[in-house]
């Protein structure tokens, strides 16, 4: 009002009661006086004013208008208006911590996140999925050792399994050209033994196809002889299904064809 500043001395000392009684009781007890910082005219105002509201409450006031010599350990100049912003200046320069702290201290969001997490509950359950986590990654971490493991004994053979295949390929594909009961022959030999030794049919050609199913094409000097070389085939036990083809031309030449199927050690009816 009137340009003038107006302080309101029942605030501040209530403000002052209010900070007083939330200090420790040792500081509480320790503290006498209030130090008031600021420009001559004012700061005198506000002790003149608050200097029977403090004093009820054993508090003296004292005016600063200047700092001491070596207040912070630091030389400043002579008449050095004290201040409140020049003080906490001075003394983070000369390395003073706070005697007071007033504001609530500083919590790291680490802090933030291990208060929030840390009811028995909750830190069970994540101990809990903490634990399975670890399990789940050692067995795939064992069970990658073992496939790595494996791969490694698998390059050590693979060029012997690889030529064992092509051996195993080869037996499974000329298998049948080395029949251990001598199959082929064998037919050959009964087969021959059908034909008459006087040459009145003698074989032009004899087809085997799976050892089983046989074609026999030649010539004979009549329908006669062919008959009983037929006869002599059908009475043989690994003989069966003997079919006769048409027969071409005349005695003495009479081209034939039969096939039958080679059973092997059995007893069939044709």
């Amino acid at each position: 009002e009137g340009g003038q500043r107006q302080f309101h001395a029942d605030l501040v000392a209530r403000e002052v009661r209010i900070t007083l009684g939330q200090l420790p009781a040792e500081f509480r007890e320790a503290v006498k006086r209030v130090r008031i910082f600021g420009a001559r005219d004012l700061a005198q105002r506000l002790a003149d004013e608050i200097d029977l509201r403090l004093e009820a409450i054993g508090l003296g006031v004292e005016l600063v208008t200047t700092y001491p010599p070596r207040e912070f350990v630091l030389e400043l100049p002579p008449g050095t208006i004290a201040s409140p912003a020049l003080s906490l200046a001075a003394r983070h320069l000369a390395g003073q911590a706070a005697r007071l702290e007033f504001l609530p201290p500083k919590v790291t969001a680490w802090q933030q996140i291990s208060a929030r997490y840390s009811s028995g509950k909750l830190r069970m359950t994540l101990t809990t999925a903490g634990a399975l986590a670890l399990v789940v990654g050692g067995a795939f971490g064992f069970q990658q050792a073992q496939l790595w493991r494996l791969q490694r004994q698998w390059a050590a053979i693979k060029t012997n399994v690889q030529q064992l295949q092509t051996i195993q390929d080869n037996i499974h594909q000329y298998k049948p050209w080395f029949d251990p009961s001598l199959r082929g022959m064998t037919i050959l030999k009964q087969l021959s033994e059908i034909f008459p030794e006087d040459g009145a049919v003698t074989a032009q050609s004899i087809e085997i196809h799976d050892l089983s199913a046989i074609t026999c094409k030649g010539v004979a000097r009549d329908n006669l002889a062919l008959l009983g070389t037929i006869k002599k085939l059908r009475a043989l036990p690994e003989v069966a299904d003997v079919n006769i083809g048409q027969t071409r031309g005349q005695s003495p030449a009479v081209q034939f064809t039969f096939a039958f199927h080679w059973v092997e050690g059995g007893s069939h009816a044709n």
